[in-house]
């Protein structure tokens, strides 16, 4: 599966832009296996409760789609997993909680198991984002509760998703790193939750049957061919996406506010975004 962690549109003021963020849902939608929303892509530490809400009533997805839950508490996270509920999300995407990782212990776990409990979760390891490690030993302790789906995994650290294949071969493991996509798959990934599929869906998802059905050249050539393009998205973020995004004429908005509107990146991600463009692999 292909699923883009879809941006939320702000306006230059930082408003949140229901109509664009429908617009958009509906242009990406059809051209990935699913979506998600209010991941480290979509700003979901940006978002107030209310916005969340908002958001949520205003896309009305079609496919499946996971919903990124970023707490630090288990009654902060209450109401995003009632409405991610109620708005029929296939499972939260949840990162560890990190501002006292440091003196939380078995309270991981708990934190974990009390959300499966009420939900389906897919772990979240972002540790670029989030500055803290989802251990692998809690990982594998989790793996065996009924509602904990699987992980995501955007470290890029291919030794993580060898030991999810060694160790839980029944779990679904998906990959947040667009430069080690192929490698990933080769380790027992399902697929990838890239950034870098919002631009180029079709790309990641030829890469993929490409795998899948043996043909392990092209596979190769096209990992190279999309390399500069995911490699340059992990390094600049959320406003070189938008910025990418609004190139092609999507209503994608702008970051929150302070964070800048454009990336200082563009001027080397542009001729990479139009050469994929020309040959057919771009939006």
């Amino acid at each position: 599966m292909i699923l883009p962690p879809i941006p939320t549109p702000f306006d230059r003021e930082g408003r949140l832009d229901e109509e664009a963020f429908r617009k958009l849902a509906q242009a990406l939608e059809p051209l990935a296996d699913g979506l998600l929303v209010y991941g480290s892509n979509g700003e979901g530490v940006h978002l107030t409760p209310e916005e969340r809400a908002r958001g949520l009533r205003a896309l009305r997805p079609k496919k499946p789609f996971l919903v990124g839950l970023m707490e630090e508490t288990l009654p902060q996270a209450q109401r995003a997993l009632l409405e991610a509920q109620e708005a029929g999300a296939l499972a939260l995407l949840a990162t560890p909680p990190r501002y006292y990782h440091g003196s939380l212990g078995e309270g991981l776990l708990r934190y974990y198991e009390a959300l499966a409990e009420r939900t389906p979760i897919f772990l979240y390891h972002v540790p670029q984002n989030t500055k803290v490690d989802l251990p692998l030993e809690a990982v594998e302790a989790l793996a065996p509760h009924p509602n904990v789906l699987g992980i995501k995994d955007s470290s890029g650290d291919l030794s993580r998703i060898a030991f999810y294949q060694a160790r839980l071969r029944e779990f679904r493991v998906y990959t947040g790193h667009a430069p080690t996509f192929l490698g990933a798959l080769a380790l027992g990934a399902e697929g990838g939750i890239l950034a870098a599929a919002n631009l180029a869906p079709r790309a990641y998802r030829a890469l993929l049957d490409h795998f899948r059905q043996g043909r392990l050249a092209e596979a190769q050539e096209l990992q190279k061919k999309l390399f500069p393009l995911g490699d340059l998205l992990a390094k600049g973020g959320v406003p070189l996406l938008k910025q990418a995004l609004r190139h092609l004429g999507l209503p994608a908005g702008y970051p929150r506010p302070p964070y800048p509107a454009e990336s200082p990146l563009w001027e080397r991600f542009l001729p990479v975004l139009e050469g994929l463009k020309e040959e057919g692999w771009v939006l």
